[in-house]
């Protein structure tokens, strides 16, 4: 119906013009929007195409393309803790950006200081490392201020491989909020 009303228009439109006629400044500034209108469009199909691209290196699926085989507190001076992570992906990866919640061995949350109010989670931690499929990458910090912390679990946010696409956790805050405050 709509394609109908759309086509006698444009149909009463060209009848018109041919009754009329279009004067040599009509049919120039005619030609000149249709020529902007062109370049416009071009200019949009470049920004989706961009947008494409850009959507197919970010990989977004629930389950990280890492694996956490162990998660260790050092109580033997300030805390430190050492992360070791297992490449489940095809890909070769370069980083893994990741929090740690914290938790002392009654698996309460322990926080900074010992105050609820500077929680339980960690600073984002970066891991730079090459780790081809089913290789392990390992990494170690320390956390200050925390007195209590005896075990954790980690949030990942982000993966990233080295052809430069990259895994996103698009739930990571969500992910956090919902793990703080249990082991």
């Amino acid at each position: 119906m709509k394609q109908t009303k759309a086509g006698l228009i444009v149909l009463f439109i060209i009848c018109v013009l041919m009754v009329t006629g279009c004067n040599n400044n009509e049919i120039q500034a005619l030609k000149k929007e249709n020529d902007d209108l062109k370049i416009r469009l071009a200019k949009y199909e470049k920004v989706e195409e961009n947008t494409q691209q850009k959507s197919e290196k970010e990989e977004i699926f629930d389950t990280p393309p890492v694996e956490l085989t162990s998660i260790e507190f050092d109580k033997s001076g300030v805390t430190s803790v050492t992360v070791v992570f297992k490449n489940t992906s095809p890909k070769t990866l370069d980083a893994i950006e990741f929090v740690i919640l914290q938790f002392d061995n009654l698996g309460r949350p322990a926080y900074r200081f010992n105050d609820k109010s500077h929680g339980n989670v960690t600073g984002e931690l970066l891991l730079q490392e090459n780790a081809q499929e089913n290789k392990i990458i390992k990494g170690a910090w320390t956390l200050f201020n925390t007195e209590r912390s005896t075990k954790g679990k980690v949030v990942i946010k982000q993966v990233h491989y080295t052809d430069n696409s990259s895994w996103v956790n698009q739930k990571f805050t969500e992910q956090i909020n919902k793990e703080k405050d249990k082991l």
